[in-house]
């Protein structure tokens, strides 16, 4: 029985290999293509390439479901034609014990993704988006311009730019009461994070407060603000999507950012955290598909079915996590219904073959 494990997992990670190779070939090209189509004149061809190259862990992150699940689909067709999955259906292996003999290659592939999704691929997007901006518009002394806005409770705060050491340039905060108005505002030159104290320390500060008397301003050359917000969490808001943040970055954003606005970080880290059932579901229907209806069919008709159901799996994730914000249901939710979906079609099929 090991042998015959060995020697599924070593067919399946070859294939996944080669299909997901190749599905990370045609979506950089897609994207190099994109980046040509920049109008800015100082972005040019080795600029577009530098980006495609920089942003490849973020697209395997991407590609890598749906190539698992063709991969899944093309190895386990094959064992149909050659008759060796009957051979093993023969021998008293149940459609649960040959996905439990795939579990060791599923989890590497979930491994691999999660590496690259939670450490690569967020720092690497930054440095691309960075590099792009400074390609684009320039940079100049104070950094990048990234215009950002935050919102924390009832305060406002605009970064103008960010440099490459975390400094922030250009702050400007506002503070409101309950009902939306004006209480103060702080406008710094300057802000450097310290992380032993979790304090910045902004230069140049001036200090205005809206009272029922009047008007009052101060200027102070260093003011200390007490806050856990760091330049990672700055930098992943200026640069990044929420799509494209580690769990962690998604997590501070959700705890430290509107409350009342932070349903596309919710359904971001919904998304991450639930990936690997998505793994395990779309194996077990690669599996069912080939025992099922697909167990007679060439392999470039797998193939094509197996695209369209990625396809189908990506419409419905994109469907429905939309309408957990129009809805107003829970994050979790619509990011879960359609991966208990294929979970349910793959148990159906799954037991007419048992």
């Amino acid at each position: 029985m090991k042998t015959l494990n060995r020697y599924l997992i070593k067919q399946a990670n070859l294939t996944i290999f080669v299909i997901v190779a190749a599905l990370l070939s045609l979506v950089s090209l897609f994207g190099l293509y994109e980046e040509l189509d920049e109008t800015e004149a100082t972005y040019g061809f080795m600029d577009s390439v530098s980006f495609i190259m920089a942003t490849i862990p973020r697209r395997l992150d991407e590609v890598l479901v749906y190539g698992v699940f063709l991969g899944y689909l093309v190895t386990l067709g094959r064992f149909a034609e050659t008759h060796e999955l009957t051979a093993m259906r023969a021998a008293g292996l149940s459609p649960f014990r040959i996905l439990l003999a795939l579990a060791p290659s599923l989890l590497l592939w979930v491994a691999l993704n999660i590496l690259v999704a939670e450490w690569v691929a967020p720092n690497t997007d930054r440095t691309a988006e960075t590099q792009k901006i400074q390609a684009q518009f320039g940079a100049g002394e104070q950094g990048v311009e990234v215009g950002l806005w935050m919102r924390i409770d009832n305060l406002y705060m605009r970064v103008q730019a960010i440099d490459a050491n975390g400094d922030i340039w250009g702050v400007t905060q506002y503070q409101v009461d309950d009902r939306r108005n004006l209480q103060r505002t702080i406008t710094a030159e300057k802000g450097a994070y310290d992380p032993l104290s979790r304090q910045w320390f902004f230069s140049n500060t001036t200090h205005t407060e809206f009272t029922a008397e009047g008007t009052v301003t101060e200027h102070k050359n260093v003011w200390v603000w007490e806050n856990e917000i760091n330049p990672e969490l700055l930098a992943s808001s200026a640069f990044l999507d929420p799509d494209k943040m580690s769990l962690a970055a998604l997590f501070q954003q959700i705890t430290y950012s509107d409350q009342e606005n932070v349903t596309t970080h919710q359904i971001a880290f919904w998304s991450r955290l639930l990936k690997p059932l998505s793994y395990i579901g779309l194996c077990a229907f690669a599996l069912a598909a080939v025992l099922g209806p697909l167990r007679e069919a060439s392999a470039s008709f797998r193939v094509t079915i197996g695209i369209f159901a990625g396809l189908g799996f990506k419409y419905l994730q994109d469907l429905f996590a939309p309408a957990a914000i129009v809805f107003d249901l829970p994050a979790w939710l619509g990011v879960s219904i359609p991966i208990v979906i294929c979970y349910l079609v793959a148990a159906r099929m799954l037991q007419r073959q048992v």
